[in-house]
């Protein structure tokens, strides 16, 4: 693999691993494994640019004193394999004591064990619920399958939906998860599934998959897998004959740019949940737009959110270890978050027993390409 380092340290002076001590500043190691090329780049690119924004933020403030992070940012090219041997190279020979990890699930759910085994923390946005793995992992952004419950409770009291399709991509835990959140809540309130249908991430063509789901006599398609897979799957099911009248739920990989610009005019008025929205007026989010828009020249989407929360969570852990910053004085960093200011959910972040920020998503459509509240 051709090496792709960001070293920031070098760039911005930011530094954190093996701590490292020097007469004017004490360097502490972070990985950052995250898929920049292949089938998950279409979140993890904006979230590395989250991650990099609020690194360059924290540095200029100060806010660390002496203490330089050091982020060494690398592209799993959207592969577990190699993400796990990032992972091992992080910490056996960069000497990392924390890992921010990217949000797919698959590539997680394969190198956590690694940190957790060696017993480095990890502050992940992993879709998943891959918490549960051990008491080295953390969540930085709430689990999709809940905030997905919360969207469902709303649909039914809103929509009422009476016969209900599936599709969801079978090998990524996340995507089920977030599908069942969807279907147990509607199946209570007596809504039938009338379809079940699977697939998998790489996959292209969805035309006989699209004429099945257009001769189903539903009211509502929930579809949960990426957000470009998704937009592919709506496009081709309403060249398939899929009735306007159907309305279509989405997951939190809806809120991308790739689904919009993937989706078109095919994707207006598809319903989804998020952990970020770009209208909220607080000072915190109206300057982390306008930050992200001078350096990328894009507005942030719903993983480029959750990056800059990554990296600012991070930094308030840090900030909490000293004066050693050992993994387990970051890790009781971690675990110490409360009210953390952020763009995400309702403004503030705590740790919860569980690891993971709990927080109800912001139910959003596509309206005249771009989202808006429901």
């Amino acid at each position: 693999m051709k090496k792709k380092l960001l070293s920031i340290a070098s760039a911005l002076a930011l530094t954190v691993p093996s701590v490292i001590n020097t007469a004017h500043a004490q360097e502490v190691v972070v990985g950052v494994p995250i898929s920049s090329s292949g089938i998950f780049a279409f979140a993890n690119l904006p979230a590395r640019n989250g991650i990099t924004l609020a690194a360059e933020e924290v540095e200029k403030s100060g806010e660390l004193g002496l203490v330089k992070i050091k982020l060494l940012i690398e592209d799993t090219n959207s592969d577990k394999n190699q993400a796990v041997n990032l992972v091992n190279r992080f910490i056996n020979t960069n000497k990392a004591v924390l890992i921010l990890g990217s949000t797919s699930t698959v590539e997680a759910q394969a190198y956590l064990p690694v940190a957790q085994s060696k017993k480095i923390p990890v502050l992940t946005q992993a879709s998943g619920d891959v918490a549960v793995i051990g008491d080295w992992i953390f969540k930085a952004n709430a689990a999709p399958a809940k905030i997905m419950e919360s969207l469902a409770l709303r649909y039914v009291k809103d929509a009422q939906p009476k016969r209900v399709a599936y599709i969801f991509n079978r090998d990524n835990e996340s995507y089920i998860q977030q599908k069942d959140g969807v279907r147990g809540r509607f199946e209570q309130a007596g809504a039938k599934t009338v379809l079940e249908e699977t697939i998998v991430g790489s996959d292209t063509d969805f035309s006989a998959l699209a004429t099945k789901i257009a001769t189903q006599n539903i009211d509502t398609l929930v579809i949960s897998t990426t957000g470009e897979v998704t937009a592919n799957i709506i496009i081709q099911a309403k060249q398939a004959g899929l009735p306007a009248s159907v309305r279509i739920i989405a997951t939190p990989s809806a809120g991308s740019h790739q689904f919009l610009k993937v989706g078109g005019t095919a994707v207006e008025g598809v319903i989804f949940t998020s952990d970020y929205f770009i209208g909220s007026t607080s000072k915190l989010n109206q300057d982390f737009v306008s930050a992200y828009k001078r350096k990328y020249g894009i507005e942030p989407d719903n993983f480029a959110a959750i990056g800059y929360t990554v990296f600012k969570t991070a930094a308030a852990a840090i900030k909490q270890a000293g004066p050693d910053y050992s993994p387990e004085s970051i890790r009781k960093g971690l675990a110490g978050i409360k009210n953390l200011p952020t763009v995400l959910g309702n403004g503030l972040l705590t740790q919860t027993a569980t690891r993971t920020p709990a927080y109800d998503g912001i139910v959003l459509t596509v309206r005249g390409g771009k989202f808006v509240p429901l």
